[in-house]
């Protein structure tokens, strides 16, 4: 028979474990978000570049990719928190 004592003690484990597993999910959906707008950084800085345009041009239309679909990944991430 467990005593009220030893369940304290596996609460207070358990609570330690899902706070680090939330931070770690934390983390895993900043990674998730960097990642997505690197990579359509990347795309757009290729499309971009064959369409013949200036350097600056291109440089712009990839920062803007990045910027714009790393904001998009965390507003959805943060909409399915919410649900």
């Amino acid at each position: 028979m467990t005593t009220p004592a030893q369940l304290r003690t596996e609460n207070q484990a358990l609570t330690q474990d899902l706070a680090r597993a939330t931070t770690k999910i934390k983390y895993l959906k900043i990674a998730l978000a960097v990642m997505t707008g690197i990579i359509a950084s990347l795309i757009t800085y290729l499309v971009v570049g064959n369409l013949n345009a200036t350097p600056l041009i291109t440089i712009g239309s990839s920062a803007s990719a990045f910027i714009v679909t790393t904001g998009f990944v965390f507003t959805v991430q943060e909409k399915i928190a919410r649900s």
